[in-house]
């Protein structure tokens, strides 16, 4: 095993304990589980800042709102009762401060279930230690912002996005990440910066227009996944030299492009760079 590798799992598996040490209840004080119920109509506004800042716990986000967001969040810490905080161009849902907190440890529940309409959004997700799903298909988004500490989160675009995109930001630690569909989402840019841990991302769907990809990733591995037809460019920037290739790859200079590329000069194109010096990255397309 390569000494980066042992440091990307060293680094993880200290990630994965302080979520397991936070959700075991270590220190917090719990009572009877509340259930606050989301229901939100649509305002007047154009566009509709939506917020949601957690702490651990788990985290559900798909589309299905009849207005702008519907949903239930269980929670049998008092303190962490999240506020909800409404004007018509903006709704945001924020977990209460875990400061104070004392008593016996317990089975803390913390569970966020949430469902967004289909107008314009510009989604914006602050989360520590925490399990994170998203379905994404379908739902207007001009913007999508995540950041997260020790995590597992999906995030899956089953849909194409209507909107177009202006930037696709996710920021995470020590965590294992998976980004799915990233075609539908119809972005124009895309950063995503990662620490030690396990990041895929795949680029399948429909590609309706062109989007530049900047990659940065610690200790980590680092999955990139291209349909054969599409058309994409993936720059290895850094001291990165463990780069595997699976599927058809034309290289040049540290340029590995897909086969479209050639094929299709006129097409739309995926520009990715990807900042490494240590950790792995794997280069498919099927």
């Amino acid at each position: 095993m390569m000494r980066s590798e042992r440091m990307s799992k060293g680094a993880l598996l200290a990630g994965l304990l302080g979520v397991a040490l936070i959700l075991c209840g270590c220190g917090i004080g719990t009572g009877p589980t509340q259930e606050i119920v989301i229901e939100e109509p649509l305002g007047s506004a154009a566009v509709t800042d939506v917020v949601l800042g957690m702490g651990a716990g788990t985290l559900k986000v798909q589309p299905g709102a009849e207005g702008l967001a519907s949903g239930v969040i269980r929670c049998n810490v008092e303190a962490w009762m999240p506020e909800v905080v409404r004007t018509d161009s903006s709704l945001s849902i924020k977990q209460g401060s875990t400061k104070g907190l004392s008593g016996l440890g317990g089975d803390v529940v913390n569970d966020w279930d949430l469902k967004l309409g289909t107008g314009p959004l510009r989604l914006t997700v602050t989360a520590g230690a925490y399990d994170g799903s998203y379905e994404l298909g379908g739902l207007s988004l001009q913007r999508l912002s995540i950041k997260d500490g020790a995590s597992k989160s999906s995030v899956v675009f089953s849909a194409p996005n209507p909107s177009q995109m202006e930037l696709l930001k996710y920021e995470t630690g020590a965590s294992t990440v998976s980004l799915t569909g990233l075609a539908d989402a119809n972005f124009k840019k895309m950063e995503f910066n990662g620490g030690a841990g396990s990041f895929t991302l795949d680029f399948s769907g429909q590609l309706r227009s062109d989007g530049t990809v900047d990659i940065e990733a610690g200790v980590g591995r680092v999955n990139i996944i291209v349909p054969a037809g599409t058309a994409c460019k993936v720059t290895v920037d850094g001291k990165l030299t463990d780069v595997g290739l699976e599927g058809d790859w034309v290289t040049s200079n540290g340029t590995y492009s897909t086969p479209a590329v050639d094929s299709d000069p006129k097409g739309k194109l995926i520009t990715v760079m990807v900042n490494m010096s240590v950790g792995s990255l794997t280069l498919t397309s099927r």
